[in-house]
């Protein structure tokens, strides 16, 4: 008995050729989001410096910084994945986007609260980088405020994470650090 593999390696090399052929834009494609990732960052500290000396509210001089990050992030992946797959469109990605929009927003529902309570407390600035904070029995200093969470560094020196929405709808105690003013 024979077996005629001629075919299957005929496929093989097919794809290979397809795979190597792909390789140049997959590359350049990364090189150019690299790019763009780098760019977002120094963006946002420029943002974040610019914004704290215009405005005296730290939040939205944080809040426009990662605006300004992930507007550029968003950008530079796009024309990435257009420099990888040519045939791609952006208006092909919002066709998929909305419908499949229902569907994310159950999925992410706690992710998205979380998302709207940090721009919220952006917005208000409750408490600051630096302040003590006690909320749900977590004390400690804000070290950082995300979009998502915020990250609180206790007494014994570990960084705790809360969700925004746990801050936005719990009691918070804070304690304002009067070095930070401005």
């Amino acid at each position: 008995m024979s077996v005629d593999i001629s075919v299957a390696w005929k496929t093989a090399a097919k794809i290979l050729d397809e795979i190597l052929s792909l390789l140049p834009n997959f590359i350049l494609g990364m090189i150019v989001f690299v790019l763009f990732l780098v760019a977002a960052s120094l963006a946002r500290s420029l943002t974040r410096r610019v914004m704290l000396r215009r405005l005296p509210r730290q939040g939205m001089a944080l809040l426009f910084a990662r605006l300004v990050h992930t507007s550029i992030t968003l950008v530079g992946f796009l024309i990435a994945l257009s420099i990888i797959a040519p045939s791609f469109q952006a208006a092909d990605l919002v066709k998929v986007l909305g419908i499949g929009t229902i569907a994310v927003g159950f999925a992410f529902q706690n992710i998205l609260q979380n998302f709207l309570a940090g721009i919220l407390l952006l917005l208000q600035e409750p408490f600051r980088l630096g302040d003590l904070i006690s909320v749900t029995g977590i004390e400690g200093n804000v070290s950082d405020i995300q979009a998502r969470a915020t990250v609180v560094t206790t007494k014994e020196g570990r960084e705790v994470i809360i969700p925004n929405a746990t801050i936005f709808t719990n009691p918070v105690a804070v304690g304002h650090n009067d070095t930070q003013k401005s």
